[in-house]
C-alpha cells in the first residue's frame, strides 16, 4: 500500500505541473509586420509578455522606432511614447468605432501555412461598407491579440472585422487582405516574423529621462 502511495504522489506532482505548464504557455516574443494600403506601408513590431505589450512603430523613411503604446492588459491602461522629445502620455481607451450596416462572419475551407503556423481562413463581409477581408488566423495561445484591440480600439477595419469574429481569443491573424465587394484590394496585414522568446520586464517600462507631457 505505501509502495502505490509513492508512486501515486510523483503522478500527481507531474500533472500538476503539467497544468502549470499549460496555463502558462501564452505567447510570449516578438511579432513583427507590415500594414499596407495602396498609399504607404507602415511596419510595427508587439512586444509581449504576460499581460504586458508594447507596440512600437517604425518609421517607413528613417527606419527608426518614432512612437510607442505600453500597454497594460490587466490594468486596462497605455501609454504613449514619443522618442524622439523623451515624452510619454497617459493614453484613455478611444470610444468604440461605429460599424455601419451588418458584419457577416464565417469560417472558409482553405488553410495556408504562414511563419511556421497552421492558419484557417476566416472572412468577413459588411456590404454596406463595400468591405471584405479575409484573415488567416493561427492559433497559438494569442490570448492578448483580442484584449489589445478592446483596449485600443482602433477604428480601422482590419481590427473593427476582426472582434466581429466569434472565438478569436486565442488567435492571431497572421496575414488579412482587404478589398471592396468587387475583389479589388484595399489594404493588407501582414507578419514578417515571429519570435517566441522571453521578453525583458522593463521592455514595458517609461525610459529613463523621459518626461510626462502635460496637456
Amino acid at each position: 500500500m505505501k509502495k502505490s502511495i509513492f508512486k501515486i504522489v510523483p503522478a500527481i506532482a507531474l500533472m500538476a505541473a503539467f497544468s502549470y505548464t499549460a496555463v502558462s504557455q501564452s505567447f510570449e516574443g516578438v511579432i513583427e509586420f507590415k500594414k499596407a494600403s495602396h498609399t504607404d506601408t507602415t511596419s510595427y513590431i508587439y512586444y509581449v509578455k504576460d499581460n504586458n505589450v508594447r507596440v512600437d512603430e517604425i518609421g517607413s523613411r528613417s527606419h527608426n522606432v518614432e512612437g510607442s503604446f505600453l500597454v497594460d492588459l490587466s490594468a486596462k491602461t497605455m501609454k504613449s511614447l514619443n522618442h524622439e522629445r523623451k515624452l510619454y502620455m497617459e493614453q484613455p481607451t478611444p470610444a468604440d468605432p461605429i460599424i455601419k450596416g451588418t458584419c457577416s462572419s464565417k469560417k472558409g475551407q482553405n488553410v495556408k501555412n504562414l511563419q511556421g503556423y497552421k492558419c484557417q481562413e476566416y472572412i468577413v463581409t459588411n456590404n454596406t461598407e463595400n468591405t471584405i477581408i479575409t484573415y488567416w488566423l493561427a492559433e497559438g495561445k494569442f490570448t492578448f491579440f483580442e484584449k489589445l484591440l478592446h483596449q485600443l480600439n482602433r477604428k480601422d477595419k482590419a481590427s473593427v472585422y476582426f472582434l466581429q469574429i466569434p472565438d478569436t481569443k486565442n488567435m492571431f491573424p497572421m496575414l488579412s487582405v482587404q478589398t471592396d465587394t468587387n475583389g479589388k484590394e484595399t489594404g493588407r496585414l501582414e507578419v514578417t516574423k515571429i519570435t517566441k522568446k522571453s521578453i525583458p520586464a522593463n521592455t514595458f517600462e517609461i525610459p529613463k529621462g523621459y518626461n510626462k507631457f502635460e496637456k
